[in-house]
């Protein structure tokens, strides 16, 4: 697909590569901009940039601190939690400077999802029309024991480097077999974190879950109560606490690679439709 990619630098000075994709069709109706879950990339959304091209969004994505085509030392390695927040500040800003007269979307799965939602509840919903959160990270499936949290949290603060391989099966993602495939093929996807980002995202849950009745802007919750990687009783919570009804789809984790994606999609351009009109 046809695409831009422009270099933003960010506030601790890092590089940041934002991908735009154009849609299809003029006008647009709206830029969505993605936050990839943990072990992705700006690379693993290329169906839901299709998707979002054929029906007239443009897109915009980069991969995440520790993630991406960077070396297997850095891989799941952040330089702190907020350092995450801060880039969504500078991307948004830049996302609406390369398409101003349209409606700014943000979209996050996983791990991105716990991401967007923190931004919006600490630091701004203003520049952003409407919400989506794809299987958000609001507590996991397998919640680790509280000697395991306790020590991520002391070696997190102590080095950013520090940090473990999960053990994610591919076939909990998606129950298509070939996109499974696709996943454990996918050279840039890693299953490795560091203590520093597990501990930040843990402690975005407990803070997404206390404030979730202030986040104001419509949202588009899209879970299943079958995930075997983040738990759907704690998104169901959120929902509860934000006032939200959210869609439960058969289905693995990443929904919009699961073999009954096209409901979901169905539902997502209803629901973008209503909100970037």
């Amino acid at each position: 697909m046809e695409s831009t990619t422009t270099k933003l630098q960010a506030k601790d000075g890092a590089s940041l590569d934002v991908v735009f994709y154009p849609g299809n069709r003029q006008p647009e109706k709206g830029l969505v901009l993605i936050v990839h879950g943990f072990g992705e990339h700006a690379g693993s959304y290329n169906e839901l940039i299709e998707e979002l091209s054929s029906n007239g969004y443009s897109s915009a994505i980069y991969s995440q601190r520790g993630h991406g085509d960077i070396e297997g030392k850095l891989r799941g390695v952040i330089p702190s939690y907020e350092a995450l927040l801060d880039d969504i500040s500078i991307i948004a800003a830049c996302a609406s400077e390369y398409a101003p007269a349209i409606p700014l979307v943000l979209y996050g799965h996983s791990m991105g999802g716990n991401i967007a939602v923190n931004y919006l509840l600490s630091r701004s919903q203003s520049e952003f029309c409407c919400v989506v959160l794809e299987s958000p990270w609001f507590g996991l499936y397998k919640e680790p024991s509280s000697l395991v949290n306790n020590t991520a949290r002391l070696f997190g603060s102590m080095s950013g480097k520090m940090a473990i391989n999960n053990k994610l099966a591919y076939s909990d993602m998606t129950s298509d077999e070939e996109k499974a495939k696709e996943i454990e093929e996918d050279a840039l996807y890693h299953n490795r974190i560091s203590f520093r980002l597990y501990t930040g995202v843990k402690n975005g849950c407990q803070v997404a879950l206390k404030n979730g009745h202030k986040l104001v802007l419509p949202a588009f919750i899209a879970y299943t109560r079958d995930d075997k990687i983040v738990k759907s009783e704690a998104t169901e919570l959120f929902a509860e606490i934000a006032g939200i009804k959210p869609v439960a789809y058969d289905s693995c984790h990443a929904i919009r690679k699961d073999r009954n994606r096209q409901v979901f999609y169905k539902d997502l351009f209803a629901f973008l439709a209503k909100h970037t009109s």
